[in-house]
């Protein structure tokens, strides 16, 4: 065999294998991404809505004497512990506004 002959065989090889490859890839992202909507599609079908009780508004409810001022130590000390495992100096760190988040998540 001359080396035209060698190089030809081996691109040939080398064009296969890596053609099979990137095939058998693209197969997987497709598939993975086709049982993404399906399982997205069935959660949401799945999750039934849980029957409000007449004792849970009234749980869910502040009272008036919500105590922000706990909330707001909560959340100091739950920063100020955050930032010294990572080194940080919490010296100078104030909570000026605490928020209820009113986000639900699925």
């Amino acid at each position: 065999m001359s080396l035209g002959e060698i190089a030809k065989v081996a691109l040939t090889n080398t064009a296969l294998g890596m053609g099979t490859v990137f095939c058998v890839l693209i197969i997987i992202s497709i598939v993975i991404w086709i049982l993404g909507i399906v399982c997205r599609k069935e959660r949401l079908e799945a999750a039934p809505a849980a029957p409000e009780l007449p004792g849970d508004r009234a749980a869910l409810e502040e009272p008036a004497d919500s105590g922000f001022e706990l909330e707001a130590a909560i959340v100091t000390a739950a920063i100020q512990k955050f930032m010294s495992d990572q080194n940080v100096s919490t010296d100078e760190y104030i909570v000026r506004n605490v928020r209820r988040a009113t986000w639900k998540h699925i």
